[in-house]
């Protein structure tokens, strides 16, 4: 398997993404064009050091082609027009293959509920089995380690 991305023998599932990035709004075609899920944060000026860091996730989402997925989101521009003067949106992406992709994305947005996946099925309903998810890399605003239970 991928350095970046274990699944164990268990029934339960541990799905373990090494969260790759950040890429900014204007470097979303140097996001890998690998299968695996993403992330769009808000990331704003840090008032103690002037830095620029991850404040909000907005959005998971998934897709064969994680570069593809996001520069051509139907919600690209809602995530542009949501920022406040000298934000900007930042992406991170965690390779994983097509037979886990979806219930990894459907974890976190089970999870973390982000602002712009309003609409997913899975904010209440978790239709896969008990799934443990350990995010390791560039993992600003998502928990570390949390377990997501099937929901009717």
């Amino acid at each position: 398997m991928p350095e970046h991305f274990m699944m164990s023998p268990t029934s339960s599932g541990l799905l373990s993404p090494k969260m790759l990035g950040y890429w900014t709004g204007d470097q979303l075609h140097d996001v890998p064009d690998e299968s695996g899920i993403y992330c769009v944060f808000r990331a704003a000026r840090d008032p103690e050091t002037g830095e620029m860091r991850v404040q909000e996730l907005l959005y998971v989402g998934e897709h064969r082609s994680a570069r593809y997925g996001v520069e051509h989101n139907e919600q690209l521009d809602r995530w542009r027009g949501y920022l406040s003067p000298g934000e900007e949106l930042w992406v991170s992406m965690g390779l994983c293959g097509q037979a886990n992709r979806e219930r990894l994305a459907a974890a976190l947005i089970n999870a973390h509920k982000p602002r712009f996946n309003g609409h997913s099925r899975y904010l209440e309903h978790f239709p896969f089995d008990e799934t443990t998810v350990h995010i390791y890399g560039k993992k600003d605003k998502l928990q570390s380690i949390f377990t997501v239970y099937p929901q009717p």
